[in-house]
């Protein structure tokens, strides 16, 4: 956000040229905007990420403000003077899920019963130290060879809730009933110069894991009660609660490089996932409850003398990706500039959702301690392009577009995890209010085709037929099981629509 001298008194140039780049600057958003909104419908972001960290607004790995924390440590080193960022990013979105008919003894896709159509609706809005918040302080200790910072965001978050049904018929419910995974990140950074215009950054991270999963299981099935009846259906909460004291900790790396050369800047940096631990990160679902089937007098789990409260926990384990970012940003005349950067992300070791299930009881109900959620996802592109012009050191405009690969194979798409090809345009905007206060905002929308699914991983016949086979593993069907894709079929229509509203303010001492 704040620039060297050498920077500044550029952009104070450009205050005395003509208009024309200003103008360039809106024809290059219009005809962003107009294609974008010519070839698709809005789309959600990839489950987990969280595409917009320090705000909707300037950032990347060449942009000097204290979003660098995330996007390029070495950045920082842009950083002039004491500087503390609040921001946060709200987010409007619908996701609708329109599921294929079954047959109603077998579950498979085609037959003659009706599953149902849901709605998963909200406004999301930034809470401090919650998700999409983000907040940040630096210093440069009085020199121009080390920049200290520390901000706390939440890089990695998923949140969706489908509307409950007193008959317990939900569509969605064998998938996600409610999904609430958040990583917090609590991250010191380092920036240090070498020679001129050489800087490296350093980041290591402290991150904080809690999360709720709720979801029925289908036990028809293997009891020959028929496909998807919610008389013979179990339900699970597992659930941690949100505060650090729920948090599981783990540990990451974060480091990076930025150089420039004359109007050339380049940035590249590495976020690590979570270090030491094969299984990923943990959630504790010390507040965990099941409930019986109807078929099985209903009710909650019960224990020693009765007792249903903190009668069943469980644990949750899923794994984060490594994500790679790298860009580059031109100065094409004083004050107008041009930034593109990619961000790849390691999705396709977060193959599956890992449930664990403890109680005295739960054998003696015949309910299940061990429960996979398939997820298969596979590497995600994101790419950046975009466009900027100062006015008069009190104004910078911007245009962007983003394209951002789909997380999730088609055959893969579920209730818990609706992704495609998308494309969202923003438009950006930062003014500077007072002396020392600088307020920037930005808006977009993402765009995305609904997604058809018409051969769904996930399978029923895979649970009965692994129930028939004895649970030997040397079967497909108990392979199936095992990975997690012997479940109800996730066939149908899938339309996520979202709307982002972003604002960052920073003071500068």
């Amino acid at each position: 956000m704040f620039f060297s001298d050498r920077r500044v008194r550029g952009a104070r140039a450009c205050a005395r040229r003509a208009h024309r780049p200003v103008a360039r600057v809106m024809v290059a958003a219009t005809v962003i905007m107009g294609f974008a909104t010519a070839v698709a419908r809005p789309a959600a972001a990839a489950p987990l990420d969280d595409p917009f960290i320090g705000g909707l607004s300037f950032t990347g790995p060449t942009s000097g403000n204290l979003a660098a924390v995330y996007w390029n440590p070495a950045a920082l080193g842009l950083v002039r003077g004491l500087q503390i960022m609040v921001g946060g990013t709200a987010h409007l979105s619908t996701i609708d899920v329109q599921r294929a008919s079954i047959d109603p003894m077998t579950g498979i896709p085609g037959g003659s019963q009706a599953t149902g159509n849901a709605t998963a609706d909200g406004f999301a809005r930034p809470s401090l130290f919650g998700p999409r918040s983000y907040l940040a302080i630096s210093s440069d200790l009085g020199g121009d060879r080390f920049t200290l910072a520390f901000a706390t965001f939440m890089p990695w978050v998923e949140q969706v809730s489908y509307p409950l049904s007193a008959a317990g018929d939900e569509p969605t419910r064998y998938h996600a009933l409610k999904v609430d995974l958040r990583n917090l990140a609590l991250v010191p950074a380092l920036a240090i110069r070498f020679g001129n215009e050489l800087r490296v950054g350093l980041a290591p991270g402290f991150m904080f894991s809690t999360g709720q999963l709720s979801f029925a299981e289908d036990l028809g099935l293997n009891a020959g009660a028929g496909a998807e009846n919610p008389e013979a259906a179990a339900r699970f909460n597992v659930a941690s609660g949100h505060g650090l004291g729920d948090a599981k900790f783990s540990v990451t790396l974060g480091g990076g490089i930025y150089w420039r050369r004359r109007n050339l800047e380049l940035g590249l940096a590495y976020q690590s996932r979570p270090i030491g631990s094969d299984r990923g990160v943990e959630v504790s679902g010390q507040r965990s409850s099941a409930t019986l089937p109807p078929l099985a007098g209903g009710g909650p789990v019960s224990c020693a003398a009765g007792q249903t409260d903190r009668c069943v926990f469980g644990d949750l384990s899923y794994k984060l990706p490594d994500v790679f970012i790298a860009g580059a940003t031109w100065r094409l005349s004083p004050g107008l500039e041009l930034s593109a950067m990619v961000r790849w992300l390691w999705m396709h070791v977060h193959d599956r959702i890992d449930v664990r299930l403890f109680g005295p009881t739960l054998d003696t109900y015949g309910l299940p301690q061990h429960i996979v959620f398939y997820r298969g996802f596979k590497d995600v592109w994101d790419t950046r392009v975009r466009v900027s012009y100062w006015w008069r050191e009190q104004l910078r405009i911007g245009a962007a577009m983003r394209v951002e690969t789909s997380a999730v194979p088609t055959d893969a798409v579920n209730p818990a995890a609706v992704d495609a090809l998308k494309l969202e345009p923003m438009a950006l905007i930062e003014i500077r209010i007072a002396r020392r206060i600088w307020l920037s905002g930005g808006y977009g929308i993402t765009f995305m085709p609904s997604v058809d699914v018409t051969n769904s991983v996930f399978k029923p016949e895979y649970a009965s037929g692994c129930f028939e086979a004895g649970g030997n593993l040397a079967t497909e069907a108990c392979q199936a099981r095992l990975d997690g894709r012997a479940r109800p079929t996730a066939n149908g229509r899938y339309t996520a629509t979202r709307q982002d509203f972003g604002m960052t303010l920073t003071t500068r001492f």
